[in-house]
Protein backbone atom coordinates (compact mmCIF):
# COMPACT_ATOMS: atom_id res chain seq x y z
CA UNK A 1 0.00 0.00 0.00
CA UNK A 2 1.42 3.38 -0.99
CA UNK A 3 1.86 6.18 1.48
CA UNK A 4 -0.49 8.53 -0.39
CA UNK A 5 -3.29 5.95 -0.41
CA UNK A 6 -2.80 5.28 3.27
CA UNK A 7 -2.98 9.00 4.06
CA UNK A 8 -6.16 9.39 2.00
CA UNK A 9 -7.76 6.50 3.87
CA UNK A 10 -6.77 8.06 7.18
CA UNK A 11 -8.16 11.45 6.16
CA UNK A 12 -11.46 9.88 5.07
CA UNK A 13 -11.61 8.03 8.36
CA UNK A 14 -11.05 11.27 10.27
CA UNK A 15 -13.76 12.95 8.18
CA UNK A 16 -16.29 10.25 9.04
CA UNK A 17 -15.29 10.47 12.69
CA UNK A 18 -15.78 14.26 12.58
CA UNK A 19 -19.30 13.91 11.19
CA UNK A 20 -20.15 11.36 13.86
CA UNK A 21 -18.65 13.50 16.64
CA UNK A 22 -20.63 16.57 15.51
CA UNK A 23 -23.78 14.45 15.47
CA UNK A 24 -23.08 13.26 19.02
CA UNK A 25 -22.45 16.84 20.16
CA UNK A 26 -25.73 18.02 18.57
CA UNK A 27 -27.59 15.19 20.26
CA UNK A 28 -26.01 16.00 23.62
CA UNK A 29 -26.99 19.67 23.36
CA UNK A 30 -30.56 18.71 22.45
CA UNK A 31 -30.70 16.30 25.40
CA UNK A 32 -29.54 18.96 27.86
CA UNK A 33 -32.22 21.38 26.68
CA UNK A 34 -35.00 18.81 26.35
CA UNK A 35 -34.41 17.35 29.82
CA UNK A 36 -34.16 20.75 31.53
CA UNK A 37 -37.39 22.12 33.06
CA UNK A 38 -39.45 24.48 30.90
CA UNK A 39 -39.55 27.59 33.08
CA UNK A 40 -42.15 29.32 30.93
CA UNK A 41 -44.62 26.44 31.27
CA UNK A 42 -43.95 26.23 35.00
CA UNK A 43 -44.60 29.97 35.42
CA UNK A 44 -47.84 29.82 33.41
CA UNK A 45 -49.06 26.82 35.36
CA UNK A 46 -48.20 28.47 38.66
CA UNK A 47 -50.03 31.68 37.65
CA UNK A 48 -53.11 29.66 36.66
CA UNK A 49 -53.09 27.77 39.96
CA UNK A 50 -52.82 31.01 41.90
CA UNK A 51 -55.87 32.31 40.00
CA UNK A 52 -57.83 29.21 40.93
CA UNK A 53 -58.16 27.90 37.38
CA UNK A 54 -56.74 24.86 35.67
CA UNK A 55 -53.87 25.60 33.35
CA UNK A 56 -54.83 24.77 29.77
CA UNK A 57 -51.44 24.48 28.14
CA UNK A 58 -50.84 22.73 24.84
CA UNK A 59 -48.78 19.60 25.12
CA UNK A 60 -45.35 19.82 23.49
CA UNK A 61 -44.69 17.54 20.53
CA UNK A 62 -43.05 14.17 21.19
CA UNK A 63 -39.31 14.17 21.88
CA UNK A 64 -38.66 12.22 18.69
CA UNK A 65 -40.34 14.95 16.64
CA UNK A 66 -38.47 17.68 18.51
CA UNK A 67 -35.20 15.82 17.96
CA UNK A 68 -35.76 15.54 14.20
CA UNK A 69 -36.68 19.24 14.00
CA UNK A 70 -33.55 20.16 15.96
CA UNK A 71 -31.26 18.18 13.65
CA UNK A 72 -32.97 19.58 10.56
CA UNK A 73 -32.67 23.16 11.77
CA UNK A 74 -29.03 22.60 12.71
CA UNK A 75 -28.09 21.14 9.32
CA UNK A 76 -30.00 23.81 7.36
CA UNK A 77 -28.58 26.61 9.55
CA UNK A 78 -32.02 27.71 10.73
CA UNK A 79 -30.66 28.90 14.04
CA UNK A 80 -33.21 31.55 14.89
CA UNK A 81 -32.64 35.22 15.65
CA UNK A 82 -31.03 37.13 18.50
CA UNK A 83 -31.33 40.69 19.77
CA UNK A 84 -27.98 40.26 21.55
CA UNK A 85 -26.28 39.41 18.27
CA UNK A 86 -27.93 42.38 16.56
CA UNK A 87 -26.60 44.77 19.20
CA UNK A 88 -23.05 43.45 18.92
CA UNK A 89 -22.93 43.67 15.12
CA UNK A 90 -24.39 47.18 15.16
CA UNK A 91 -27.73 46.27 13.57
CA UNK A 92 -31.09 47.71 14.50
CA UNK A 93 -33.13 44.96 16.10
CA UNK A 94 -32.52 41.23 16.03
CA UNK A 95 -30.39 39.44 13.46
CA UNK A 96 -30.12 35.77 12.60
CA UNK A 97 -27.85 33.75 14.86
CA UNK A 98 -25.96 32.62 11.76
CA UNK A 99 -25.07 36.24 11.00
CA UNK A 100 -24.22 36.98 14.62
CA UNK A 101 -21.91 33.97 14.94
CA UNK A 102 -20.26 34.61 11.57
CA UNK A 103 -19.53 38.25 12.35
CA UNK A 104 -18.36 37.53 15.89
CA UNK A 105 -16.10 34.67 14.80
CA UNK A 106 -14.51 36.82 12.08
CA UNK A 107 -13.68 39.51 14.66
CA UNK A 108 -12.15 36.94 17.02
CA UNK A 109 -10.07 35.31 14.30
CA UNK A 110 -8.90 38.76 13.07
CA UNK A 111 -6.78 39.20 16.19
CA UNK A 112 -6.41 35.68 17.62
CA UNK A 113 -4.79 34.04 14.60
CA UNK A 114 -2.14 36.77 13.98
CA UNK A 115 -1.38 36.91 17.70
CA UNK A 116 -0.87 33.15 17.80
CA UNK A 117 1.32 33.14 14.68
CA UNK A 118 3.51 35.99 15.97
CA UNK A 119 3.89 34.30 19.34
CA UNK A 120 4.77 30.99 17.69
CA UNK A 121 7.45 32.46 15.42
CA UNK A 122 9.01 34.57 18.18
CA UNK A 123 9.01 31.58 20.52
CA UNK A 124 10.88 29.51 17.94
CA UNK A 125 13.60 32.15 17.61
CA UNK A 126 13.91 33.05 21.29
CA UNK A 127 13.53 29.46 22.50
CA UNK A 128 16.20 28.17 20.14
CA UNK A 129 18.55 31.00 21.08
CA UNK A 130 18.09 30.23 24.77
CA UNK A 131 18.66 26.53 24.15
CA UNK A 132 21.94 27.23 22.34
CA UNK A 133 23.13 29.79 24.93
CA UNK A 134 21.55 28.70 28.24
CA UNK A 135 23.94 30.72 30.42
CA UNK A 136 23.88 33.93 28.37
CA UNK A 137 22.50 37.05 30.01
CA UNK A 138 20.02 37.55 27.17
CA UNK A 139 18.65 34.03 27.66
CA UNK A 140 18.14 34.60 31.36
CA UNK A 141 16.49 37.94 30.66
CA UNK A 142 14.12 36.34 28.15
CA UNK A 143 13.28 33.49 30.50
CA UNK A 144 12.71 35.72 33.53
CA UNK A 145 10.55 38.22 31.64
CA UNK A 146 8.44 35.58 29.93
CA UNK A 147 7.93 33.58 33.12
CA UNK A 148 6.72 36.77 34.79
CA UNK A 149 4.27 37.43 31.96
CA UNK A 150 3.10 33.81 32.00
CA UNK A 151 2.45 33.99 35.74
CA UNK A 152 0.23 37.07 35.46
CA UNK A 153 -3.48 36.39 34.82
CA UNK A 154 -4.83 37.49 31.46
CA UNK A 155 -7.48 39.69 33.00
CA UNK A 156 -4.80 41.55 35.01
CA UNK A 157 -2.65 42.27 31.95
CA UNK A 158 -5.72 43.27 29.94
CA UNK A 159 -6.96 45.52 32.73
CA UNK A 160 -3.61 47.28 33.11
CA UNK A 161 -3.41 48.01 29.37
CA UNK A 162 -7.04 49.10 29.15
CA UNK A 163 -7.05 51.46 32.13
CA UNK A 164 -3.64 52.89 31.23
CA UNK A 165 -4.91 53.89 27.80
CA UNK A 166 -8.14 55.17 29.33
CA UNK A 167 -6.24 57.44 31.72
CA UNK A 168 -3.74 58.60 29.09
CA UNK A 169 -6.47 59.30 26.49
CA UNK A 170 -4.13 59.42 23.48
CA UNK A 171 -5.55 61.33 20.50
CA UNK A 172 -4.35 58.75 17.99
CA UNK A 173 -6.05 55.77 19.65
CA UNK A 174 -9.80 55.00 19.35
CA UNK A 175 -11.99 55.10 22.45
CA UNK A 176 -13.72 51.79 21.72
CA UNK A 177 -14.50 49.24 19.02
CA UNK A 178 -17.20 50.64 16.73
CA UNK A 179 -19.82 47.96 16.13
CA UNK A 180 -21.05 47.76 12.55
CA UNK A 181 -18.05 49.59 11.09
CA UNK A 182 -16.32 46.39 9.96
CA UNK A 183 -12.54 46.21 9.92
CA UNK A 184 -11.97 49.94 9.71
CA UNK A 185 -8.64 51.48 10.61
CA UNK A 186 -9.75 52.43 14.12
CA UNK A 187 -11.25 48.98 14.75
CA UNK A 188 -8.10 47.22 13.58
CA UNK A 189 -6.07 49.47 15.85
CA UNK A 190 -8.35 48.58 18.76
CA UNK A 191 -7.85 44.86 18.03
CA UNK A 192 -4.16 45.36 18.71
CA UNK A 193 -5.01 45.43 22.44
CA UNK A 194 -6.38 41.88 22.72
CA UNK A 195 -3.75 40.71 20.24
CA UNK A 196 -0.95 41.98 22.50
CA UNK A 197 -2.45 40.28 25.55
CA UNK A 198 -2.85 36.98 23.70
CA UNK A 199 0.56 37.04 22.03
CA UNK A 200 2.47 37.80 25.23
CA UNK A 201 0.71 35.03 27.13
CA UNK A 202 1.14 32.51 24.31
CA UNK A 203 4.76 33.53 23.77
CA UNK A 204 5.57 32.63 27.35
CA UNK A 205 3.99 29.18 27.00
CA UNK A 206 5.52 28.52 23.58
CA UNK A 207 8.93 29.68 24.79
CA UNK A 208 9.15 27.13 27.59
CA UNK A 209 8.23 24.26 25.32
CA UNK A 210 10.40 25.36 22.38
CA UNK A 211 13.45 25.84 24.59
CA UNK A 212 12.97 22.42 26.17
CA UNK A 213 12.51 20.63 22.83
CA UNK A 214 15.42 22.46 21.18
CA UNK A 215 17.70 21.73 24.12
CA UNK A 216 16.98 18.00 23.83
CA UNK A 217 17.42 17.97 20.06
CA UNK A 218 20.75 19.82 20.24
CA UNK A 219 22.10 16.90 22.28
CA UNK A 220 21.09 14.30 19.70
CA UNK A 221 23.59 12.47 17.53
CA UNK A 222 22.20 13.79 14.25
CA UNK A 223 23.03 17.37 15.33
CA UNK A 224 26.58 16.37 16.16
CA UNK A 225 26.82 14.65 12.77
CA UNK A 226 25.54 17.74 10.94
CA UNK A 227 28.00 19.96 12.79
CA UNK A 228 30.82 17.55 12.02
CA UNK A 229 30.06 17.97 8.32
CA UNK A 230 30.66 21.70 8.68
CA UNK A 231 27.04 22.90 8.66
CA UNK A 232 26.36 26.45 9.79
CA UNK A 233 24.01 27.53 12.53
CA UNK A 234 21.10 28.08 10.14
CA UNK A 235 21.32 24.56 8.80
CA UNK A 236 21.59 23.14 12.31
CA UNK A 237 18.52 25.13 13.33
CA UNK A 238 16.64 23.80 10.30
CA UNK A 239 17.41 20.22 11.32
CA UNK A 240 16.37 20.91 14.91
CA UNK A 241 13.06 22.48 13.90
CA UNK A 242 12.40 19.66 11.46
CA UNK A 243 12.99 17.15 14.23
CA UNK A 244 10.66 19.04 16.58
CA UNK A 245 8.04 19.85 13.92
CA UNK A 246 5.50 17.27 15.12
CA UNK A 247 5.49 18.32 18.76
CA UNK A 248 5.63 22.05 17.95
CA UNK A 249 2.74 21.93 15.46
CA UNK A 250 0.72 19.89 17.93
CA UNK A 251 1.39 22.56 20.56
CA UNK A 252 0.37 25.29 18.10
CA UNK A 253 -3.01 23.68 17.45
CA UNK A 254 -3.62 22.94 21.12
CA UNK A 255 -2.79 26.48 22.22
CA UNK A 256 -4.93 28.01 19.46
CA UNK A 257 -7.84 25.88 20.67
CA UNK A 258 -7.23 27.06 24.22
CA UNK A 259 -7.22 30.66 23.04
CA UNK A 260 -10.52 30.31 21.21
CA UNK A 261 -12.31 28.50 24.00
CA UNK A 262 -10.90 30.14 27.15
CA UNK A 263 -8.81 33.28 26.84
CA UNK A 264 -11.07 35.15 24.42
CA UNK A 265 -13.79 35.39 27.05
CA UNK A 266 -11.48 37.44 29.26
CA UNK A 267 -9.96 39.81 26.71
CA UNK A 268 -13.16 40.40 24.78
CA UNK A 269 -15.17 41.25 27.88
CA UNK A 270 -12.43 43.58 29.18
CA UNK A 271 -11.84 45.33 25.85
CA UNK A 272 -15.49 45.07 24.73
CA UNK A 273 -14.53 43.39 21.48
CA UNK A 274 -17.65 42.00 19.74
CA UNK A 275 -16.14 38.58 19.14
CA UNK A 276 -17.38 35.09 19.82
CA UNK A 277 -16.44 35.26 23.50
CA UNK A 278 -18.36 38.48 24.18
CA UNK A 279 -21.31 37.14 22.18
CA UNK A 280 -21.46 34.04 24.39
CA UNK A 281 -21.08 36.12 27.54
CA UNK A 282 -23.88 38.51 26.55
CA UNK A 283 -26.08 35.61 25.47
CA UNK A 284 -25.72 33.93 28.85
CA UNK A 285 -26.49 37.17 30.71
CA UNK A 286 -29.57 37.74 28.54
CA UNK A 287 -30.69 34.10 28.99
CA UNK A 288 -30.89 33.73 25.20
CA UNK A 289 -31.21 29.94 25.21
CA UNK A 290 -31.27 29.54 21.44
CA UNK A 291 -28.10 31.59 21.00
CA UNK A 292 -26.36 29.72 23.82
CA UNK A 293 -27.27 26.40 22.20
CA UNK A 294 -25.86 27.56 18.87
CA UNK A 295 -22.63 28.78 20.46
CA UNK A 296 -22.27 25.53 22.39
CA UNK A 297 -22.43 23.69 19.10
CA UNK A 298 -19.93 26.10 17.52
CA UNK A 299 -17.43 25.60 20.34
CA UNK A 300 -17.94 21.82 20.16
CA UNK A 301 -17.29 21.82 16.41
CA UNK A 302 -14.15 23.95 16.85
CA UNK A 303 -12.83 21.51 19.46
CA UNK A 304 -13.59 18.52 17.22
CA UNK A 305 -11.96 20.09 14.16
CA UNK A 306 -8.89 21.04 16.20
CA UNK A 307 -8.56 17.45 17.36
CA UNK A 308 -8.85 16.21 13.77
CA UNK A 309 -6.29 18.77 12.55
CA UNK A 310 -3.91 17.68 15.29
CA UNK A 311 -4.33 14.05 14.30
CA UNK A 312 -3.82 14.84 10.61
CA UNK A 313 -0.69 16.85 11.43
CA UNK A 314 0.69 13.94 13.42
CA UNK A 315 -0.03 11.54 10.54
CA UNK A 316 1.53 13.86 7.96
CA UNK A 317 4.66 14.87 9.86
CA UNK A 318 5.50 11.57 11.49
CA UNK A 319 6.16 8.86 8.93
CA UNK A 320 6.28 6.21 11.67
CA UNK A 321 2.53 6.52 12.21
CA UNK A 322 1.89 5.51 8.63
CA UNK A 323 3.85 2.36 9.09
CA UNK A 324 1.91 1.16 12.14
Amino acid sequence: MSISRSLVERFLGRLLWTVFAVYVAATAVFGLVALSPDRERIALRWAANVGGVEADLPEPPPLSEQYVDWLRSFVTLEWGTSAVGGRLVGAEGAVSNVTAVREALSVTLAYAVPATLVAFVLALLVGYHSARHPTAASSRLFAGSLYLVFGLPNFFVAGVIFFTLEDAEPDWFPEAYEAGAGFSGSNLLWLVLPAVVLSTHLLAGYFRYTRSESRESLREQFVKFVRAKGAGQRRVARHVFRSDALSLVTLFITELLGVLLVTIFVVEVVFEVPGIGLLAYEGILARDLELVMVLTMVFSIIAILASVAQDIAATTLDARIDGE
